[in-house]
């Protein structure tokens, strides 16, 4: 008995297929892994040398390189990943060609997941690609290949996290400038405001009510900060080395890590916000807004046939 294979399941998304036919045939592509991996190169070598230069490569000097090889590779993802879907649909409608991509017959979840993970294709390169940056590491010892994974793990949530709302700016805001400057305000609150307030809410209204004692848990405003879920996940993979890596900020979860709650919520998030863009883009909803508005202005003109 043959088994049959249902060709439509194996087929990629149109809009993934086009744009990276069309992204990856060109040099930005390769111009952008390139001067990625450059950054992180150099870094890295400016890192070592500095600690090599002590002549003590110790636990906590290995712990100490890979921490700031992961925070550069953090503070790199936070920045191009909403660039890369900032303009996804906005840039679209500038060129005047959403109108064509919403007559064929791709439903408009396909196009909002096409055009994510069209970006986040990118994203995924420029991890994989820093794969041999990383192993630069493994010649001291010290760290293994879980912490790596649960690293990497965290950099692709953050890219959809990232990703999506730059998506939903570019789905709600008609021009590519203003939907990268609410992408990367909104980014900016996550990322400081989030701790702004939460420093004056504890210390202004939490502390005073505690008499011989400090606030020693995790506010849930920093849930949502992406860079206090990464310090939590550092200092879960050093144990005592990172407390001492990061003195003062050690940040705990109670019984789960702050970074794994982190991972569910952006996952929520992500998957509100592209439902919106979804919803925004349902070229049904147009059509179904458009007749009732037509319905409502034919009813209009009968009263007035009416009463004259």
């Amino acid at each position: 008995m043959k088994m049959s294979i249902n060709k439509s399941n194996l087929r990629i998304n149109p809009v993934l297929l086009k744009e990276l036919r069309v992204k990856m045939r060109g040099w930005k592509a390769p111009i952008l892994i390139g001067i990625y991996n450059l950054v992180l190169v150099l870094l890295t070598v400016l890192f070592l040398k500095v600690l090599i230069g002590q002549r003590s490569m110790n636990a906590e000097n290995i712990f100490t390189t890979y921490c700031l090889m992961a925070v550069a590779q953090f503070g790199l993802i936070s920045l191009i990943a909403p660039a890369l879907t900032a303009g996804a649909i906005s840039g679209e409608r500038e060129k005047q060609t959403l109108d064509i991509l919403l007559s064929t017959t791709l439903k408009h979840r396909s196009i909002i997941l096409g055009k994510l993970a069209a970006s986040l294709s990118h994203i995924v390169l420029l991890v994989l690609s820093s794969i041999p940056v990383f192993s630069i590491i493994f010649m001291f010892g010290g760290i293994g290949m879980s912490e790596l994974l649960q690293t990497f793990l965290f950099y692709i949530v953050l890219a959809i996290t990232l990703g999506s709302i730059g998506l939903f700016f570019s789905t709600f805001i008609k021009k590519s400038t203003a939907a990268n400057v609410l992408s990367y305000a909104t980014i900016v609150f996550l990322f400081i405001g989030t701790i702004i307030i939460t420093v004056f809410y504890i210390q202004l209204v939490i502390q005073p009510k505690l008499v011989s004692t400090s606030y020693n848990k995790t506010f849930w405003l920093m849930y949502l900060n992406p860079a206090a879920s990464f310090v939590s996940l550092l200092v879960n993979q050093f144990g005592e080395s990172g407390q001492s890596i990061f003195p003062g900020l050690y940040i705990s979860g109670g019984s789960s890590p702050i970074w794994i709650i982190n991972i569910v919520v952006d996952l929520v998030l992500s998957g509100v916000l592209l439902t919106a863009c979804a919803y925004k883009l349902n070229p049904v909803r147009k059509k179904f807004s458009i007749d009732k508005k037509y319905d409502e202005l034919h009813v209009d003109e009968e009263k007035a046939e009416n009463q004259k």
